[in-house]
């Protein structure tokens, strides 16, 4: 068995029987949705091999949610990890990518888009009825969206003139909220050439960008990615204000630069208990892996070397370890790490790159 000796390691470590899901393939096309045990190093390949990407696990570990390409097209796809089943999700339109959970695992956020730009929706499907709709209503240009586990976040925009939040849309937005959820995506704004992007709040029939209602300036700056917190209270986000990429957190105490480095940071990802971030950084020279306690910004290192690069960390579910990949051996393969990185083992040894891991989440 590969990697035996190292895998009967990790498990003495993890004392936990996890699966970490991945992509893996020899080229890009053949890329394929696979799943690997911690403990025994036993692989299964349940994907469709063409193109899969971005796989997502549901609240109860039970499915992966994952994106397959078709000769025409791009479809999310959901795999049943008990039954082994792979059904392809029906679409209105041709592009689909980037799903999301919805806490209660019912439902799938992504992206969508035609063959005709310049569309780009948020499209919600629901499991139990096998159906498409349309969030953020007429609203396009939205892109990468996330469920918000819970409304607190809409707390921050509590307005002081409650006429003017009617005007706005804020009281419809906050009453569809309450009642289907409420999701967050990048979306554009402005026209040409004075273009930028914003996060929104998406609801069924709106979609209302965030920070201009909290920083008069947000509009300078771009953002690009947005991930909350577990328990909906927090929000990172990636922007360029204050010169290179960094990372931002908005919640309690307003919106602060966790990350404020010279160097590129992005790709933040909360820790199960809220309390850190990992998120990737090319502040060591090259790309590494790094995890910062977001009530004080102080930054530590997990994995990272001036000789080989780190990225894509995934946390254990008890915040104790990460996966992540590397290209440390020349093939990037999958590691997994100490959440304070001082004990670093390889997971995979395959020819071929394994990339885009994500941790099987405390099952139900």
């Amino acid at each position: 068995m590969p990697l035996l000796f190292f895998l009967s390691i990790l498990s003495g470590l993890l004392g936990q029987s996890k699966t970490v899901a991945y992509v893996t393939g020899d080229t890009q096309q053949s890329w394929c949705l696979t799943t690997i045990d911690i403990n025994t190093g036993a692989t299964t390949s349940p994907g469709q091999g063409n193109r899969d990407s971005y796989p997502r696990w549901s609240p109860s570990g039970s499915k992966i949610a994952y994106q397959s390409t078709y000769s025409d097209s791009m479809g999310i796809r959901i795999v049943d990890i008990k039954s082994q089943t792979d059904i392809s999700v029906p679409h209105i339109y041709a592009w689909n990518q980037h799903p999301r959970w919805a806490p209660d695992g019912k439902r799938l956020a992504y992206s969508s888009a035609g063959d005709t730009p310049p569309l780009q929706a948020i499209i919600v499907y629901d499991l139990e009825t096998g159906t498409e709709a349309i969030w953020g209503g007429n609203h396009r240009g939205l892109m990468r969206p996330i469920w918000m586990p819970t409304t607190d976040m809409m707390k921050a925009l509590d307005p002081e003139d409650e006429v003017a939040a009617e005007a706005l849309g804020l009281l419809a937005l906050k009453s569809e909220a309450e009642e289907s959820g409420v999701l967050m995506a990048i979306g554009m704004i402005g026209t040409p050439p004075e273009m930028t992007t914003e996060i929104f709040i998406v609801t069924p029939s709106l979609a209302i960008p965030l920070l201009p209602f909290l920083a008069s300036d947000s509009h300078r700056y771009v953002k690009w990615f947005v991930e909350a917190e577990h328990k909906g209270r927090q929000l990172a986000f990636e922007s360029n204000d204050g010169g290179d990429r960094e990372l931002f957190v908005l919640g309690r105490k307003g919106i602060i630069n966790v990350s404020n480095h010279p160097a590129a940071d992005w790709n933040p990802v909360w820790s199960p208990d809220n309390d850190w971030l990992a998120f990737e950084s090319f502040r060591g020279g090259r790309r590494g892996l790094y995890r910062l306690l977001v009530s004080t910004a102080n930054v530590f290192p997990i994995a990272a070397n001036d000789h080989y690069d780190c990225w894509s960390p995934s946390w254990s579910p008890d915040g104790n370890h990460l996966v992540f990949v590397s290209n440390q051996t020349g093939t990037p393969q999958l590691f997994i790490a100490s959440a304070d990185g001082t004990t670093i083992k390889p997971l995979t040894d395959g020819t071929h790159p394994a990339l885009a891991p994500v941790w099987q989440p405390k099952q139900n």
